[in-house]
């Protein structure tokens, strides 16, 4: 995977249980906040992975209240694991923090198979995923 492009690369991706995914970021790329709806674990294997953990209170119309619970700069060795219903979360790469990450992901099922939520903490509002919808890739 190119330094300067995305990438994603599944490394174990079976039709139901945990699957394994190698992401790539490039410098300055965060993903949306989003939800997975079961459990995922994100590891650094090079560079510098920024790991956001959101405490989020949905309303109806789309407002949320979002609070920043937990900020990580994840280097080699370090992990990050959330499980639901306490899964809201972005990450990828801050500018200034060192080399752009490449990941690995561990996700507990297909969280494509699930409804789940996607936020915006700058606006204050939230939208429902469809199962099957990936939801935006980056911010």
């Amino acid at each position: 995977m190119p330094a300067r492009s995305q990438g994603v690369n599944w490394l174990v991706q079976p039709e139901r249980g945990p699957r394994l995914v190698l992401v790539h970021r490039p410098d300055g790329v965060m993903a949306y906040t989003h939800s997975h709806r079961c459990w995922v674990a994100i590891a650094p294997v090079r560079g510098v992975e920024t790991h956001q953990h959101w405490h989020a209170v949905r309303h109806p119309a789309g407002r949320a209240e979002l609070t920043l619970a937990d900020e990580r700069a994840l280097h080699r060795g370090d992990v990050a694991t959330l499980v639901p219903p306490h899964d809201v979360h972005n990450h990828g790469h801050v500018t200034g923090t060192g080399p752009s990450p490449y990941s690995l992901i561990l996700l507990g099922d297909d969280m494509l198979l699930f409804e789940r939520e996607e936020y915006d903490p700058e606006r204050g509002t939230w939208q429902r995923l469809a199962p099957g919808d990936p939801g935006r890739s980056n911010r």
